[in-house]
Formats: structure tokens, sequence, C-alpha cells
């Protein structure tokens, strides 16, 4: 049997994003993520949201987006794909473009920042403030 050497995981780098000016800093997302309202494309009016997972020392490991009140991909208004749910980004949000402003400018996404409306959307869906 022949032993191969071990070679480094290699990550893919990835894909250059500009910043949107329309995704709220890290530092402006509650510890449940950003919740949004998609503005444009079939699912138009469809709820999304971007939830971060920490690290143990309270840093942002990566976040999710998840169409929230609609199942299937995302399409922009030409019918090209934007988005699956549930996809996973480790870039962090207003310093590092990433799939959170790829779909804010794809699907014209509106950001929350009504804070009684925030909290009545996780005090009735997702409870973990």
């Amino acid at each position: 049997m022949r032993i191969w050497p071990r070679r480094a995981a290699r990550t893919p780098p990835h894909e250059v994003i500009d910043v949107h000016p329309g995704v709220p800093p890290l530092s402006a997302w509650g510890r449940n993520g950003i919740v949004g309202t998609i503005g444009s494309g079939p699912a138009a009016g469809a709820t999304v949201v971007a939830h971060p997972h920490w690290n143990e020392r309270g840093a942002l490991d990566y976040y999710e987006l998840e169409v929230w009140d609609r199942t299937g991909p995302v399409f922009d208004e030409d019918g090209r794909f934007v988005m699956e749910d549930w996809g996973p980004d480790d870039r962090v949000p207003g310093t590092e473009g990433g799939l959170v402003d790829a779909l804010t400018r794809e699907v014209d996404v509106t950001w929350w920042t009504d804070q009684e409306r925030l909290d009545a959307f996780w005090s009735t869906h997702w409870d973990r403030r």
C-alpha cells in the first residue's frame, strides 16, 4: 500500500463583492441577525434573514442567509439565479463584501431598522433575544 503525503486543505478564494451601503454593519446586527424585505424579482415581498453564528470569543464565525416565508432559490427580475436558501458566508459584513451585499444589490433588499418591528419579528418567529 502506498501512503500519499497529506496536502494542505485549499480553500478557493472568495469572489470579490463590493460592500453595499444598504447592508447594516456587523456592529448594528442584533444577536439573532438582521431582517429585511426583498424588493424585486419573483421573491419580492419575501422576508430575508441574515443569521450570525458567533464563536466562543463572541466574534462572528459566519452568517447564513435564509428566506423566511418562501421556499426555493431566489432569482432576480431577469430570472438569473441569485441565491439558494441557507447560503453561508464567513466574510464580515460592512468590512468585506459578501453574499449579504450581493443579495441586497441583486434583489433590492431593504434591511429593517425599526427596532420595534425587529423585536416583534424575533419574539414571534425566533424568541432567542
